[in-house]
């Protein structure tokens, strides 16, 4: 009788011990690893995210702001979603974010981000590659992102020349631009040094330039909020401490934001070297928040690319540990025959990729999505460096890349940021 009693109060010691063990301490002291309870985390998450999309009604865009939340908030209208949004009173980091970026099998690689701000600023970065002449960025590039504005109630304009806008919603956008660009230089950027600096009068190597591309669409839009992987966000969520406060920051932080690939076709001029016909295939996306600071994003990594196939991929993963997440992961794929794939599972990992700030000129890694493995292999052929943010205190790297997966070639980008300090 005793062995048994024995053997069962081992039995029970061992379980309350699991049960209320304490969670694993943080990878370098950043990023979470699951816990005691990961795996009811996991299905509790996932539940609640999938639950929250099948019971969700249509919703006004501007009508809720505030109020958007992780699973999305119904079906919202596209033109609605499309124009350009009137900020929140009262919010110093409400954003209304447009970013095209596109490439080729030429060497050609062109990034444009606009993001309207309060108080008539502009967060801008526009990046191009032209093969057998150079690289060129916007002027102040080097120097400060953060702009001056022109208000408009359709268009995204700053004074120094950039100008787009939507010409039909989910369809077409025309991107103008007609100003002066610099070279770009790869010792520019001082990543250690917060802040942004007085753009000078005189740039050594300003030229001229001017640029119009028609944006068409491949396809239909990804919505984050309605069409990420539920067991993507679950797992992501599942690995982090739970309590009230975290689910006030995950509620504080979302934003609305969906992504479309597609075709930039137009010409560019620098100098006097005019490029006509230009074609590249071109993901765009357009974020709208009430709260963004570019300060809370400690880093990220944002794969988007397309292939020799005409499949266009987006694997990111990014890391806030003082907000919610430590190590987000989300993505999807575009088949040729544009059927979406949510990504299920991204096997990389930020602590063992360019943690010190020294990302890698070639790397690989591999993601999972619609049951459809992916074997990844990157190569860095050229990185132009920025700070970013209202308050200047983080750096982007736009890596310019070529990919293989499964054989197949393509052409894209990898953007990692690294906040300054702290880090």
């Amino acid at each position: 009788m005793l062995v048994p009693l024995l053997l069962l109060s081992v039995v029970f010691g061992a379980f309350v011990f699991f049960l209320f063990r304490p969670d694993p301490p943080r990878l370098l002291g950043v990023y979470s690893k699951p816990g005691t309870f990961f795996y009811f985390k996991f299905l509790l998450a996932k539940f609640a995210i999938e639950r929250r999309r099948r019971t969700s009604k249509s919703s006004s865009l501007n009508a809720n702001l505030d109020e958007q939340q992780w699973g999305g908030d119904g079906c919202r209208n596209p033109r609605e979603m499309e124009a350009k949004q009137v900020l929140p009173e009262g919010k110093t980091h409400a954003g209304d974010c447009v970013f095209f970026d596109g490439c080729n099998s030429d060497g050609f690689y062109f990034t444009l981000g606009t993001a309207q701000r309060p108080n008539d600023v502009m967060n801008l970065f526009f990046i191009v590659r032209i093969p057998n002449f150079g690289t060129f960025v916007s002027r102040g590039l080097h120097y400060n992102t953060n702009v001056a504005s022109v208000r408009s109630d359709s268009h995204y304009k700053t004074a120094c020349g950039f100008d787009v806008f939507c010409v039909d919603a989910m369809k077409r956008w025309r991107i103008r631009f007609e100003g002066t660009v610099v070279p770009d230089r790869k010792d520019a950027v001082d990543i250690d040094s917060p802040g942004g600096r007085e753009i000078p009068e005189e740039i050594e190597g300003e030229l001229p330039a001017s640029f119009d591309f028609e944006w068409t669409n491949f396809g239909e839009h990804f919505d984050f909020d309605l069409e990420c992987s539920s067991e993507a966000i679950a797992r992501s969520l599942a690995i982090e401490p739970w309590s009230k406060k975290m689910f006030e920051c995950l509620k504080q932080s979302h934003q609305v934001h969906y992504e479309q690939f597609g075709f930039l076709q137009g010409q560019i001029t620098i100098g006097d070297k005019v490029f006509e016909n230009i074609r590249l295939t071109s993901m765009r996306d357009h974020t709208i928040t009430a709260y963004r600071s570019w300060s809370d994003l400690r880093r990220y990594i944002m794969l988007i690319f397309h292939l020799e196939d005409g499949t266009c991929i987006h694997t990111s993963i990014i890391s806030m540990p003082e907000v919610v997440f430590s190590h987000l992961e989300f993505g999807y794929v575009i088949l040729p025959d544009k059927t979406k794939l949510p990504v299920d599972r991204i096997n990389l990992s930020l602590a063992n990729l360019g943690e010190d700030k020294k990302f890698p000129k070639a790397f690989g890694y591999s993601f999972e999505a619609g049951g459809r493995h992916f074997d990844c292999r990157v190569r860095v052929i050229e990185t132009t460096t920025f700070r970013m943010g209202l308050e200047q205190r983080c750096f982007v790297a736009e890596n310019m890349c070529k990919f293989e997966v499964n054989g197949l070639k393509g052409f894209g980008f990898a953007e990692c940021e690294y906040r300054i300090a702290p880090y």
